[in-house]
């Protein structure tokens, strides 16, 4: 923005020193402005908007808000694409990711309809840093390679030195150190470049990051008080935290672990000052890990705790998955197994969460060849394109008599390319679905299995290590969780191969008439003990009769629906199952008065790609293959699951099958 155009600079920075001074009221800053034009007002108030974004972030985004008022009003309304992204980045701050992603979307929306390059670039790399924030790495780096492709081409350095040093943190999470490196050393000699002691700073503490885990723990330190001096040079408040911080990590990798927490608190200290959330974070968690190293497991578990409450509460999934990880090695210090199992249970989860959605570093060189590839293949057919203009025109001057017959030629065969690549495009649509369905299941093949095996593992290497100093009761309590895994494993186990051979086409539909009321019966008496133990009673309505399906199938279905909501339902509840007949349909329905199921996920429980494992109300645990191979099932019977759930008061599962088979 050129502020030059509308006022004086030096007005500018005698309203910052004049709030910084005496803090005054936003109603009182403002009654201080009166003799500036509206323009120079909202100039004034981004300023210090942006100024106060760290020392003061509440009061910040009171400047902001303000600024977005004053242009509502008709002034400098294309300004607000920035005063949205310094909003956007301020709420990041505090850990509102989700009003970050907000702003920056509007942001972008606006830039865009303005055509505002710079702020498009800007907007672009914030999502980017969001997405980091949440983990998504792959999702982090597509965002800022796009930016610095847009930074580069109107020759922003200062946009250029941002993105540089953003792409390095990628890489320091992906541990890729070298490369990390490469980024921060080319971010930090722009930003030195350009007087930015603010933004040199940050690029030397990322430096210093990287040497330490390069094994360069001298070589970190003096980086370290390096960046120190161009933080407080530039009042970079938040600057000091992060030095502190990782002056703890180089103590702590040296085992001076009292050194290492006094500069951990004191970094933790700043951030709680200055409101910066994620650096709160960070601190809680390694503050735990280091009162770990110290044995003190009290202390460690109150930090960690108060880092998973809060990341699940702002949405940071990476320290979600630190301090669950800790939080695991505490409960085992204090053989408390089944806490352990719990902790270890959602680390896995979160990690598949994660890194399923992200490939490794090499997704940077594949967006690089994209770009490039992508300008390739515009340059290409807009060439092919002329060509094919000159030729046109210099036939229609030669052969206008035939003209009207090259057009009818060439209309059809357009039209006949459009219908085979209209097919090859839903043919490539639906192979790219089918090939997401695959990774989908994978990857619950991948937890579900990996997680009872290393929890059957966990608990046999600790007795195979400490059977002799076990007590009698803590050795039945880790063959309880193992023989619980092994039973999770087995289950597991039986409807992926119940899975697998259905869509493989091995499973034929036998279709005969049957008594509906003998296999609920033999359902009822297995699920008997499950349904005693809490005390939920089960009650069978009109199901005197026979149907005409495949017997096999619909026990299949009826047994899993039955066992869903002895699940899901509060002990002394009821389940009713209700068999109807009208003229064409036999309708049964399971209906329990359980936990419910929230409208927004009806459609992903029954889709092997979205579906999930849900613990029930005695954190009973499932697969989450069960829905979608009942779904299956009954629609290979030529019939349809219907469902009807509200939250809190319970579902309705019913089966239509058809009175005369509908399979061919």
């Amino acid at each position: 923005m050129n502020k030059i155009k509308f006022f004086n600079i030096a007005t500018i920075y005698f309203f910052i020193l004049l709030t910084i001074s005496a803090q005054p009221k936003l109603d009182s800053l403002l009654n201080s402005m009166d003799g500036l034009k509206p323009s120079e007002k909202i100039n004034t108030l981004t300023e210090l908007c942006w100024e106060f974004r760290s020392r003061n972030p509440r009061k910040a985004i009171n400047f902001g808000l303000e600024a977005i008022k004053l242009m509502d009003q008709g002034e400098l309304s294309d300004y607000k694409s920035e005063t949205f992204n310094f909003l956007g980045v301020i709420h990041g701050n505090l850990g509102n990711l989700d009003t970050a992603f907000h702003y920056y979307n509007r942001a972008m929306n606006i830039a865009r309809d303005i055509q505002d390059s710079l702020q498009i670039a800007y907007s672009l790399n914030n999502i980017g840093d969001h997405y980091f924030k949440n983990a998504l790495y792959s999702l982090a780096l597509q965002n800022i390679m796009e930016a610095n492709e847009i930074f580069e081409f109107i020759g922003d350095e200062r946009g250029i030195a941002y993105t540089l040093n953003d792409i390095g943190e990628i890489y320091l999470k992906q541990m890729d150190y070298p490369k990390a490196m490469d980024y921060f050393v080319r971010s930090g000699e722009l930003r030195l470049k350009n007087d930015d002691s603010r933004g040199y700073a940050k690029s030397l503490i990322n430096q210093a990051a990287a040497q330490m885990h390069l094994g360069e723990d001298s070589l970190a330190l003096f980086t370290y008080n390096d960046a120190l001096k161009y933080c407080h040079i530039s009042d970079y408040v938040k600057g000091e935290s992060w030095v502190l911080a990782g002056m703890g990590d180089v103590y702590f990798s040296r085992g001076k672990f009292d050194l290492a927490l006094e500069k951990r608190l004191e970094s933790l200290e700043i951030d709680q000052s200055i409101e910066n959330k994620y650096g709160e974070l960070i601190n809680c968690n390694q503050i735990g890990a280091i009162y770990l190293a110290k044995n003190n497991i009290e202390n460690a578990e109150k930090y960690l705790l108060r880092a998973m409450n809060e990341s699940e509460s702002t949405g940071h999934l990476d320290q979600l998955m630190i301090s669950q990880d800790l939080l695991r090695e505490a409960a085992l210090r204090k053989k408390e197994y089944k806490s352990a199992y719990n902790y270890l249970e959602y680390y896995e989860l979160l990690k598949d969460s994660i890194y399923s959605q992200d490939n490794s570093n090499k997704i940077a060189d594949l967006q690089t060849t994209f770009i490039a590839e992508k300008k390739e293949r515009e340059n290409d057919l807009l060439k092919k394109d002329i060509e094919f203009q000159k030729t046109t025109r210099n036939y229609l001057y030669i052969i206008v008599g035939i003209i009207g017959v090259g057009i009818f030629l060439l209309v059809i065969r357009f039209r006949h390319e459009k219908r085979i690549n209209q097919k090859l495009y839903d043919a490539n649509n639906r192979l790219n679905e089918l090939n997401a369905q695959k990774d989908k299941l994978l990857s619950i093949i991948g937890h579900d299995l990996k997680n009872p095996a290393g929890s059957i593992r966990s608990f046999l290497q600790t007795l195979n290590e400490d059977f002799d100093e076990m007590e009698i009761e803590e050795t039945k309590e880790c063959l309880k969780y193992s023989y619980e895994a092994s039973t999770k494993l087995i289950e597991l186990l039986n409807e992926l191969l119940e899975w697998g051979s259905l869509n493989r086409g091995l499973v034929e539909i036998e279709e005969s008439n049957f008594d509906l009321n003998e296999v609920i019966t033999g359902i009822k008496n297995l699920l008997n003990p499950i349904a005693k133990e809490k005390q939920i009673e089960i009650i069978t309505e009109f199901c005197e009769q026979n149907i005409y399906s495949d017997k096999n199938m619909m026990n299949t279905v009826l047994r899993n629906l039955i066992s869903n909501a002895l699940k899901f339902t509060h002990s002394g509840g009821k389940i009713i199952i209700r068999c109807e007949s009208t003229k064409n349909e036999n309708l049964i329905s399971i209906i329990d008065n359980g936990v419910g199921i929230k409208k927004e996920s009806f459609e992903d429980i029954f889709r092997i790609d979205k579906s999930t494992s849900t613990k029930g109300t005695n954190d009973e645990t499932g697969t989450g293959l069960g829905l979608p191979i009942c779904k299956e099932f009954v629609e290979r019977c030529g019939g349809k699951l219907k469902l009807k759930s509200e939250l809190g008061i319970g579902s309705q599962f019913t089966i239509q099958l058809p009175k005369q088979s509908k399979l061919t």
